[in-house]
């Protein structure tokens, strides 16, 4: 092979090197911008009848079905409140026991947090984003992911105060 072959081997090469690598930079470029599932979002409606943002992962409700909603008065630091709490099962669910899925409201409708049992039989938490905010004077209407098995409406009831 004469130097000058070598030379356009060579010059062929990296062209198609500096295309792999471009195609490989656009790629990751393009899972960058691509939103993670963990991200992914869809909407319910309150007690209000207001859309609140909840993440994908949260079951959704109108596959499951209300085995009952009570009120219960609580006096916190700020004076008294309650919550509402919504118990829901699968259609075959009888009894209030076998509930995996709970939604939390303020006593004016508010979704303050939804909790249920994954399929692995883990407790999963997605609380207001205005629950950790102790200035916030109104739900964000946002639910996000809590850490799981803890409830921020249960351990901090002082946060009832939209």
């Amino acid at each position: 092979m004469s130097r000058m072959e070598g030379r356009k081997m060579k010059s062929k090469m990296n062209g198609q090197m500096s295309r792999i690598a471009t195609a490989a930079l656009l790629f990751g470029l393009l899972l960058a911008a691509t939103p993670s599932r963990a991200e992914e979002t869809r909407t319910l409606t309150n007690l209000k009848g207001e859309q609140v943002t909840v993440p994908h992962v949260v079951p959704a409700r109108e596959e499951l079905a209300l085995l009952k909603m009570v009120v219960v008065k609580i006096e916190t630091p700020n004076g008294k409140g309650g919550l509402i709490v919504a118990l829901y099962g699968t259609d075959e669910s009888k009894r209030l026991e076998e509930a995996n899925y709970v939604e939390l409201y303020d006593l004016a409708g508010n979704l303050l947090e939804i909790a249920w049992l994954d399929e692995s039989g883990h407790v999963k938490v997605a609380h207001d984003k205005n629950l950790t905010d102790p200035d916030a004077k109104e739900a964000a209407k946002a639910l996000v992911m809590g850490v799981a098995g803890h409830s921020f409406v249960v351990q901090r009831p002082a946060l009832y105060h939209f």
